[in-house]
């Protein structure tokens, strides 16, 4: 019995969709500017017409309605059209409701005769703009499908009913299976695309940042004035590693090395193998350089740990160059160039040792 409630609640929200909720809020809001755009289209165009109509000017409940549509779409495109691309599914699941339930009301000023053609447009087609768990979906739909039953209900004879009704399972039906299908195919594509740029951004042997995915994410940073601890990090003599164990125990020791700086540093921090035994640090948002010193001493503690030789005798060291960037410095090359020459006195002064500073970039 629990198997089967697990499988229905992972089929109607799906656990792997809240790996892509900030694509599908972007998605959603994208989907919410179309709307309003073509309500600005729609409404100002009927607006239009009655203006050139026999009458040659728009009066009555239409009109207001036209104008309130047109007004609003165009204030929160204005006002809110980069928040709605960041956080557009709660704005577009109140706009589509607000659809439905203005859909609904025009079916009540219909003839009793004449179908609900713009609701069974509008619960046909706007479902499928949505990109969430597929459950909410379903549940927004359901409801004002059964608020319509009960309006047509009220307002419509039997025979008349019964045909609303089968026009009403149809468009039910068809965009409930194209909004499920369309869910699906999209968040199978994102695992697709994130999986594969995922290998791409990645060390195979390690598991962190290669230089590739590192260098961009730190760039970024330090363009957009992100402070930071910059710390180049060289392993003391690996070569003699690879000689003395030979490669299997080298490529053993580099992925002990990964899983180490991996525990030492944050998720949101940078952590990456340039190549070889060369590794980089960006810690996000370290300034403090009593704080980074700390840090700096327990990644030289941890290596420690790190024993090549199958005996246990031994351990890896590491020389360290770290620079403190309180946003002075411009990019990634001048962060980089100045911790490598404090890497060089670490070397020069024995190795298995870190030197840091917090001094403002002076070009």
């Amino acid at each position: 019995m629990n198997t089967t409630m697990s499988k229905i609640k992972e089929f109607l929200y799906p656990g792997k969709i809240k790996g892509f909720h900030v694509d599908f809020e972007k998605e959603n809001g994208r989907a919410l500017c179309f709307l309003l755009i073509a309500g600005m289209v729609i409404s100002l165009g009927s607006f239009v017409y009655g203006l050139l109509g026999p009458s040659r000017f728009p009066v009555g409940a239409h009109t207001l309605e036209y104008v309130l549509f047109f007004s609003i779409s165009v204030a929160l495109l204005i006002g809110y059209k980069k928040e709605m691309i960041k956080n557009g599914t709660f704005t577009l699941y109140i706009w589509i409701c607000l659809l439905l339930v203005w859909s609904l009301f025009m079916t009540m000023g219909e003839p009793a005769g004449f179908p609900a053609y713009l609701f069974f447009f509008f619960i046909l087609t706007l479902p499928l703009l949505i990109r969430d768990a597929w459950g909410n979906v379903l549940i927004l739909t359901v409801v004002f499908a059964l608020i319509f039953i009960i309006v047509d209900i009220f307002i419509k004879k039997s025979d008349y009913v019964e045909l609303d009704m089968v026009y009403l399972a149809a468009c039910v039906s068809a965009a409930l299976y194209l909004s499920q299908r369309m869910i699906h195919e999209r968040i199978t594509f994102m695992e697709s695309s994130f999986t594969a740029t995922d290998k791409a951004d990645h060390d195979a042997l390690t598991g962190l940042y290669n230089r590739r995915g590192g260098e961009h994410l730190i760039r970024n940073y330090v363009a957009n004035g992100v402070t930071g601890a910059f710390m180049l990090i060289d392993i003391d003599d690996f070569k003699h590693i690879n000689d003395t164990y030979g490669h299997a125990a080298g490529d053993e020791t580099l992925k002990a090395i990964g899983r180490s700086l991996r525990e030492n540093f944050r998720e949101s921090d940078v952590v990456m193998r340039m190549g070889g035994d060369e590794f980089i640090v960006y810690a996000v948002g370290m300034a403090d350089i009593n704080h980074v010193t700390d840090r700096l001493e327990k990644t030289k503690a941890s290596l420690h740990n790190i024993h090549p030789d199958p005996s246990g005798a031994g351990y890896v060291s590491a020389s360290i160059g770290c620079i403190i960037n309180l946003g002075s410095y411009p990019d990634y090359q001048s962060l980089s160039d100045m911790a490598d020459k404090l890497l060089y006195l670490v070397k020069e002064e024995g190795k298995d040792n870190f030197k840091c500073s917090s001094a403002e970039y002076k070009g």
